[in-house]
């Protein structure tokens, strides 16, 4: 009985260890037909099981002029990832369903991604434990158009305002890219 149970306890701890996520909060930049729209404190989870990885990008909305619509929750998963010059890259090419967010804010029939059935999305996500770059291209075929959307992003255990002049905005940019660069 006693091996039993130290045979469990020695799965969880290895099911513990072979599970890596991390929350970035995010400066989200989304182009459409020359528009922009941006957002910031968007939460992008990246989780890495089994040498494989997964991005979550929670609640997607596109704000604009006041008006925001909501998106939904964007989902890429087994993923692998390659590691060099200090940063992780993913890249993921393939049709993805847009799940609706959980946002209280929203009613599950108010999240439009859902409504678009499978839609081709093109990832390239690069990151270290504490700063975030990733390009996603949403193909809309119907529409005729490509959304871009561009997200920088930082871990708590780095602080927002990466240039410290006081403010976290678009000018962190500079300072996450650089982070990346020189792990």
């Amino acid at each position: 009985m006693v091996m039993k149970h130290f045979f469990a306890l020695l799965a969880a701890a290895c099911c513990a260890l072979a599970i890596n996520a991390t929350t970035y909060t995010s400066h989200l930049k989304v182009v459409i037909n020359g528009e922009v729209a941006e957002q910031d404190q968007v939460q992008v989870d990246v989780t890495q099981a089994d040498g494989l990885y997964t991005l979550s990008l929670k609640n997607f909305c596109l704000s604009s002029s006041g008006v925001t619509m909501p998106v939904g929750n964007i989902e890429v998963s087994g993923v692998q990832g390659v590691d060099e010059y200090g940063y992780t890259t993913i890249l993921f090419k393939n049709p993805v369903n847009i799940l609706p967010g959980n946002d209280p804010a929203y009613q599950e029939s108010d999240w439009i991604g859902p409504m678009l059935g499978e839609v081709p999305l093109d990832l390239t996500a690069r990151f270290t434990s504490t700063a975030l770059n990733a390009n996603i291209d949403i193909e809309l075929s119907m529409l005729g158009q490509t959304i871009g959307v561009t997200l920088f992003g930082v871990a708590p255990s780095l602080d927002g305002d990466v240039n410290k002049d006081g403010e976290v905005n678009v000018a962190d940019i500079n300072g996450v890219i650089n982070l990346i660069l020189a792990q």
